[in-house]
């Protein structure tokens, strides 16, 4: 009977060390799989086997996630979803919490009595939407973002131009990790409405993009800067120089820190404005890709179309917003247009201009 007892034992105990041999081989299998990332590549330290410009080209545009500002639905949105659908993007609309009258008037008084320009109403609240979204970044723990305006339009070629961003950001960087942008930079300037280029900015990075919108068919303030520095087909990786415009930029966690205690401190005419001076000063590092590669869409003005931010500064009423949304409008500086290609199949660029 004490034999018996023990080849019971014996069998007992060679089960358990086959059930902790197995638990073992287990835990080293699932260790070694590469985990899901439910948020893109864009991490800082990406482990993906593609090469940082395939990841660049991903529905994240290599970030870890592609964040669009929006208040509520409407042309602008389903304009935007219609150009993500075709270029093949995965934007997300956090819903916007609703900033209260007294806080956005506040914000505006930031620094006047030290003679200080604050923003008009409808900026401030423009100002203050961004900030809610560099707190949503912050607060998701995401390691890369970039966000974009909802009225934001880009060429059906996007994924080409970033695949060159890739390439030329990270040789600007001196990146040596596998990430998409590398990341020295607190700002990835992407979608903007110009930049000045001076003879006394730190070394620029030029390089050949044909998608670039010519020259004479440019709109906007900087147009000179393009003309008389930059040549045909080519664009600039540059240090940012008086950029105006966020239309679209990314941010990496630490950067979009540093944005939210700079920016939070209100005391300008426009969060665009303060963001180029503190990029300007160095207090934030960061890279512009000039010309953009994105800008807004607007539509026509005969349809009575008059940006928020303008009516939020008391200059005028837009029509009812239904108004827009079967009628094509226009893209500065975008030779072919995705939202005009996926809701109207055609072109729209706006006329050049020097303003």
């Amino acid at each position: 009977m004490l034999r018996n007892q023990g080849i019971q034992a014996s069998g007992i105990w060679v089960q358990y060390r086959l059930y902790i041999i197995f638990a073992i081989v287990v835990i080293l299998i699932f260790g070694f799989l590469p985990r899901s990332n439910d948020h893109g590549v864009g991490l800082l330290h990406s482990s993906s086997s593609a090469s940082p410009r395939e990841q660049a080209a991903n529905s994240t545009l290599g970030f870890e996630k592609l964040i669009a500002l929006s208040p509520r639905p409407s042309w602008r949105t389903r304009g935007l979803k219609a150009a993500a659908d075709l270029v093949g993007l995965d934007f997300h609309v956090p819903i916007q919490p609703h900033n209260p009258e007294e806080l956005v008037t506040a914000f505006e008084q930031i620094g006047k009595d030290q003679g200080k320009k604050g923003p008009g109403h409808g900026s401030a609240r423009a100002w203050l939407a961004h900030l809610d979204m560099l707190k949503y970044v912050i607060a998701q723990g995401y390691e890369t973002a970039f966000i974009v305006e909802d009225d934001v339009d880009f060429d059906v070629r996007l994924k080409d131009q970033i695949r060159l961003i890739s390439d030329n950001v990270r040789e600007f960087t001196f990146a040596t990790d596998r990430t998409p942008y590398g990341i020295d930079w607190d700002v990835l300037w992407l979608g903007h409405c110009g930049s000045a280029i001076e003879d006394s900015m730190p070394p620029t990075l030029k390089y050949r993009d044909e998608t670039r919108c010519k020259t004479e068919l440019y709109s906007g303030w900087s147009k000179h800067f393009l003309r008389d520095k930059l040549e045909e087909d080519h664009r600039l990786v540059q240090t940012s120089m008086q950029t105006v415009c966020t239309f679209g930029y990314g941010v990496t966690r630490k950067g979009a820190q540093k944005v939210l205690e700079l920016l939070g401190t209100g005391g300008n005419e426009a969060y665009d404005v303060s963001m180029g001076s503190f990029c300007r000063s160095e207090q934030l590092r960061c890279i512009v890709v000039n010309p953009q590669i994105m800008n807004h869409y607007e539509p026509p003005k005969d349809a009575g179309y008059l940006s928020p931010v303008h009516v939020g500064d008391g200059q005028g009423a837009a029509a009812d917003d239904s108004s827009f949304e079967t009628k094509m409008g226009t893209t500065g500086n975008i030779m072919q247009s995705a939202r005009c290609k996926a809701l109207f199949n055609d072109v729209c660029m706006r006329p050049p201009s020097e303003m």
